[in-house]
């Protein structure tokens, strides 16, 4: 695993990039095509409604955390499905985008491992975000704060690589594996229940077949496929972790 930038601030690296791609590119992937970022995210989007649906979760009158709300995708997503949305966002370019975009949703702009929410949540959401905090510390501090603020009963949905990563990595992306998120969680009072992948050829460096990125509707059909077979994709690729707090249990 290589080591993160030394100058790497969060805060000023994800301000500019969602100053510059104010859309999904700014979450997603921003040397790629806008419509390749949203087959991408739509292939998120199928996974979160089959886990939630697994779960016997139902967003609606549901209240909702979003940590790293970057664009909106998910507060979108969860205010169009009936739920109470509160965002988590790091910088004022993603705050202020998001207020203006979701007006009825609660929107606090702040470091996830310094925020304190308020209250708990049914659901709480957080996709592609906590391997962007390469400080062990903060990232712990930060899976602690999501992991406090899941209700009895409630369900929390985070994603990392959670497998062992032994490739070259940008300095603001720092994997860590399943048992690190197993034991932070269980320290709080949260369960893992499985883990599963969310794409195979989307969202994936490809190395020489980059080019095939371009044929996004493509890798967009092969991914739905075998996601409905429940095929395994291979290493490294991001996966989401379902955990929750038994009913009635109270958080650590």
């Amino acid at each position: 695993m290589t080591k993160p930038s030394a100058g790497y601030d969060p805060f000023a690296f994800w301000q500019r990039v969602l100053s510059a791609s104010p859309d999904l590119r700014g979450t997603g992937e921003p040397g790629l095509s806008l419509a390749y970022n949203r087959a991408m995210y739509d292939l998120r989007r199928r996974v979160l409604e089959r886990e939630l649906a697994r779960e016997g979760v139902d967003p609606r009158g549901r209240d909702v955390l979003d940590g790293g709300s970057g664009v909106g995708f998910y507060v979108d997503w969860y205010l169009r499905h009936g739920a109470r949305v509160t965002g988590i966002e790091l910088t004022d370019a993603g705050a202020e985008l998001l207020r203006r975009r979701f007006p009825e949703a609660r929107v606090l702009q702040g470091d996830l491992a310094e925020t304190d929410p308020g209250g708990t949540f049914n659901i709480v959401n957080c996709w592609d975000v906590l391997y962007h905090i390469v400080d062990d510390a903060r990232w712990e501090a930060a899976l602690t704060n999501l992991a406090r603020a899941v209700a009895p009963g409630g369900v929390l949905l985070v994603s990392d690589v959670l497998r062992p990563y032994h490739g070259s990595l940008a300095g603001h992306n720092k994997p860590r594996e399943e048992a690190a998120y197993a034991r932070v969680l269980a320290a709080n009072g949260l369960a893992v229940r499985r883990t599963v992948p969310t794409h195979w050829f989307l969202n994936r460096d490809l190395k020489l077949f980059k080019g095939v990125n371009r044929l996004h509707g493509l890798l967009h059909l092969t991914d739905r496929l075998l996601l409905a077979l429940a095929v395994p994709s291979w290493e490294p690729a991001n996966r989401l972790l379902v955990a929750r707090r038994p009913a009635g249990a109270t958080g650590a």
